[in-house]
């Protein structure tokens, strides 16, 4: 697979997490109302979780790769920078969502 589409992937994955959050933060209220949300709640935070270990790994990765290339692009660098951004809201999303589980 093509770093970049990595990055794509690795972006994607990170939105879809921290705006699954901000709805949850706003709307905490009325969706417990809803069967089934908590488990969703606890399925989204157990993914994050997941995502933000191996992330750690992917991003050093990529960034190994696009800084060691002969001609490096700056669109990998945009997307790497993006990414390490998101990671930290994705760990700032994580970390709030973990404690909004109620059992």
């Amino acid at each position: 697979m093509k770093a970049l589409t990595v990055c794509k992937t690795q972006s994607c994955i990170y939105l879809f997490i921290i705006i699954f959050s901000l709805q949850h933060f706003f709307f905490r209220e009325f969706n417990y109302g809803f069967d089934g949300y908590e488990g969703m709640v606890s399925g989204i935070m157990a993914a994050s979780f997941i995502t933000v270990l191996i992330s750690v790994i992917v991003l050093i990765r990529q960034g190994v790769i696009f800084i060691n290339r002969k001609n490096i692009r700056k669109t990998e660098i945009k997307y790497l920078v993006l990414n390490l951004v998101l990671y930290y809201g994705t760990l700032i999303s994580s970390l709030c969502l973990s404690g909004e589980i109620r059992h």
